[in-house]
């Protein structure tokens, strides 16, 4: 990958914590495309922070503030640059979709204020080329038009104008394993059910969990995935079995405090 200085004005912005298994590719996919990188490092003890320096990124200590605002104290970092590009420690640009960034950014059109990316994930040693697909973000915005939004453990980035869709693929490197993956779905659940009431009945229960696999396997083609496909299309199930068994632990949990006549 080149690292030569590039030409346009496009800082990336990324956050990470203990990401050794996957900040060396998001580092290197980026480096020769944006004239810095700022890493905000929420407090690693895995050597994340001595690679990222070694690559020649920024490295930032911030205390974890949660989803939406460790996005956007990262974007704010970047202010002093034209164009941002917000990604997380295991995400990766694809060489058709760097491409077409540095192709966006040079040509500077003023009539977009941002660009969507399409996030494929790479998991268990193979491309999930069907299920959770498309997935567009909004990761590549001008500095002065961006902001994080949304509830934890979703964000989201917006912008008040013009968007546009890029090709290529940026490569979300997420799980380890399937051990990884089902820890991280009862940390996202439980966070899930203490920032929002809605769910959580009889009803999400029962209908929830296969109505998220349906989707996945069959109305996003999932099976053509194979195996791994029919694993992730049965772990998304899973995790809407878990968001919703947390919601009605919270609402029954509310209920027997409540103070009795």
């Amino acid at each position: 990958m080149s690292t030569s200085t590039p030409s346009s004005d496009l800082a990336v912005a990324m956050t990470a914590c203990n990401s050794m298994r996957t900040i060396e590719r998001a580092v290197r996919s980026v480096q020769g495309l944006a004239k810095r990188i700022v890493v905000v490092d929420s407090g690693s003890t895995d050597g994340t922070v001595e690679m990222c320096r070694s690559l020649g990124a920024e490295v930032i200590h911030q205390e974890w503030l949660g989803h939406v605002a460790q996005r956007q104290f990262s974007i704010d970092q970047c202010r002093d640059h034209e164009w941002i590009l917000a990604l997380d420690s295991d995400e990766s640009l694809e060489p058709p979709l760097r491409e077409s960034i540095r192709q966006v950014v040079e040509t500077n059109d003023p009539s977009y204020d941002g660009w969507l990316l399409n996030r494929k994930v790479w998991f268990l040693g193979g491309w999930l080329h069907h299920t959770y697909q498309p997935e567009w973000r909004l990761r590549l915005f001008r500095s002065n038009r961006g902001r994080a939004m949304g509830e934890n453990p979703h964000e989201r980035i917006e912008v008040p104008g013009k968007v546009g869709k890029l090709k290529g693929d940026l490569r979300h490197d997420s799980w380890a394993d399937l051990s990884d993956l089902a820890q991280r779905q009862i940390i996202y659940a439980r966070q899930a059910a203490e920032e929002r009431n809605s769910g959580g009945s009889a009803l999400h229960l029962l209908i929830n969990p296969p109505a998220a696999m349906f989707k996945q396997l069959i109305l996003k083609r999932g099976f053509l995935d194979g195996w791994r496909g029919l694993i992730a299309a049965g772990m998304t199930a899973n995790a809407a079995m878990l968001k919703h068994a947390y919601l009605a632990a919270k609402h029954n949990s509310c209920r027997n405090q409540e103070p009795h006549a």
